[in-house]
Parts: C-alpha cells; sequence; structure tokens
C-alpha cells in the first residue's frame, strides 16, 4: 500500500515492459516485475493518486505482490487504487496494469464488492457521457472485452447485479502492437486523460458505498 501526494514525476511504459511475461518461471518473472513494473507503478500511482482523491476521501495505491503464487508465474501484474488502506478487492477501485499482450485500464468492481447492495447506483448516465472509445469487461481475470454502447452498458449492469460472479469494468486496453507505444509520452498523457474521465464515476461508487455503510 501507498500512500501518494502530487508530484511531477513520469513513469515511461514501453513495449520493453511486456518482456517481464516472457519469463518462464515463476521467480524469473517475479524478478522482473519487481525490477522493472513495480518502479513505474509506483511513479504513477504519484500522478493518478491526486487525480483520484477528493476532499471526502483519500485514496490508496496498492501494487499487486502476488504472495499466494507458489509455482505458477503470474499472468498479468497492477496497481489497483482504492479509498482502504487494508485493500481494493471489496470496494470500487481503478486498475493500472499489464497482460502479456496488453497494458489496462480498469474502473472495476469485482465479485468481491457484491456485498454492498445498489452499487453502481447512478452511474449509468455519467458512463454515457464518456467521450470517446471505451471498453467493458465483466471478468478481470480474463482478456476478452466489448466495446462500450447503450445496450452493452445495460447489459452489463443486470449483469453484474443479477449474477452471483459478474463483474463491472469499464476502461480501455492498450495492445502491444498499438501504434500508440511509439511515444511513451503520449500514452502516460493518454492514461491521465481517461483516469480524469473516470474519477466522478468512481466518485459516485464510493458515495454509494458510504450511503450503504451509514445505514449499517
Amino acid at each position: 500500500m501507498i500512500f501518494c501526494k502530487e508530484r511531477d514525476e513520469r513513469p515511461v511504459f514501453t513495449q520493453a515492459d511486456f518482456e517481464a511475461f516472457a519469463a518462464p518461471t515463476l521467480e524469473a518473472r517475479m524478478a522482473l516485475i519487481r525490477a522493472r513494473l513495480d518502479p513505474k507503478f509506483a511513479e504513477a500511482a504519484k500522478t493518478i493518486v491526486p487525480l483520484l482523491q477528493t476532499s471526502s476521501h483519500p485514496i490508496f495505491a496498492h501494487i499487486a505482490k502476488h504472495q499466494r503464487r507458489h509455482k505458477n508465474p503470474p499472468p498479468n501484474t497492477w496497481v489497483a487504487f482504492s479509498t482502504s488502506q487494508r485493500g481494493y478487492k471489496m470496494l470500487p477501485h481503478l486498475e493500472l496494469g499489464f497482460w502479456d499482450d496488453r497494458l489496462f485500464l480498469w474502473l472495476a468492481c469485482l465479485r468481491e464488492s457484491k456485498a454492498i447492495p445498489q452499487l453502481l447506483a447512478g452511474v449509468e448516465p455519467m458512463i454515457e457521457k464518456l467521450s470517446g472509445q471505451w471498453l467493458m469487461a465483466d471478468d478481470h481475470t480474463n482478456k476478452a472485452t466489448v466495446t462500450l454502447n447503450p445496450p452493452a452498458l445495460k447489459q452489463k449492469i443486470t449483469r453484474f447485479d443479477t449474477i452471483k460472479n459478474a463483474e463491472f469494468l469499464i476502461g480501455q486496453v492498450y495492445l502491444a502492437e498499438d501504434p500508440i507505444w511509439t511515444n511513451p509520452d503520449g500514452l502516460w498523457e493518454e492514461i491521465q486523460r481517461r483516469v480524469t474521465l473516470l474519477a466522478p464515476i468512481l466518485n459516485q461508487l464510493v458515495q454509494n458505498v458510504a450511503a450503504y455503510q451509514a445505514k449499517k
């Protein structure tokens, strides 16, 4: 867990970062993740945290530790941002991370957050107003995505509300072959732009959590 204040730092994500996933063993891959990716996640957090936090709630960054892995190397790795110092899976949060072939940015409500009723209340009209192209998913352990559009949004919200293991993710992915990787500074600016657009939606989700907890 990292609590961050604003600083003028610029992590530079590059295509070379995907090389960490070429390591076939747990020990070798974890060594590359710790040496190459985690420091960049820590730098990214110094910028992303101020973009997400408000006067009513601080934001904490959690870099994945993969402590439960004892044999197989992790297929992905990430930093997550939530309002809790203790964790993030049980709360709405933002994730920035890598698979072996893509960088992902997700605003996520995972299955662990299902204990909070009406978690997605009020977010549909906010998401419909997002500018540009966005993707959605309903399982953070799967690479499958769909393009955001009104029917898909309604379907994903209904699925999250009615199916026990369904999740709700909205954001973007940047495939390793995407031309944007030729301009790492441009990629970082694009990530910040999308974080800024997602911040009000995360704030609404945080308010929904607070309203539920106040009634308990």
